[in-house]
């Protein structure tokens, strides 16, 4: 069980390698079309890479251990912590989705509409955003988009991670318990 939550939390890690790369590039992209520094901006591109995260950090962290952040630095840190560390836990609920659900894609389409969920839950409640239905559509499809990222990338890297399943094991033995001679390995 904890091997199968270090191999979520390795996946979400993965998925939010992907989603952070997606966001850079969407930044990156949006920034040189206006000829603008990502600074200058001045528009959230994606919920999930804004301040509202930050926000949405600060407001648990007040009520849990009395503590928000107040310089820019402590804001960036708290963000990094928060991005990486919740992408990376939250990895570990795909690896009980296929418990549960068994092979993909159920487990992976499930995994994603979990975190769309969340995530146009999460920020109305905690990060002061409107409630998604009055999100601009450009924000509403980036966040489609970059939770089907994270998501698809969070169920390839726990499938390729997983162990085989145990009857295939098994037949693989059966089967080379006949094909091998005594005292000699089964051709492979």
């Amino acid at each position: 069980m904890l091997r199968g939550a270090a191999r979520g939390v390795l996946g979400g890690a993965v998925g939010t390698a992907a989603m952070a790369l997606a966001a850079h590039r969407r930044r990156r992209r949006f920034t040189r079309r206006h000829g603008v520094t990502p600074e200058d901006a001045g528009v959230v591109l994606d919920y999930d890479d804004s301040e509202h995260v930050v926000i949405a950090a600060s407001v648990l962290t007040r009520h849990v251990i009395g503590w928000a952040p107040r310089s820019p630095q402590e804001r960036q840190a708290l963000f990094w912590l928060v991005h990486w560390g919740y992408g990376s836990a939250v990895g570990a609920g795909h690896v009980a989705l296929q418990h549960v659900l068994g092979r993909e894609p159920r487990p992976g389409l499930a995994f994603f509409a979990a975190s769309q969920v969340m995530a146009l839950g999460l920020f109305p409640v905690l990060g002061e955003t409107p409630p998604p239905w009055r999100w601009e559509r450009r924000l509403v499809v980036t966040s489609f988009v970059q939770h089907a990222i994270y998501a698809g990338v969070v169920a390839a890297a726990n499938t390729a991670t997983a162990p085989p399943a145990p009857t295939a094991r098994l037949v693989r033995l059966a089967r080379g318990a006949r094909l091998a001679p005594l005292g000699r390995r089964a051709p492979r």
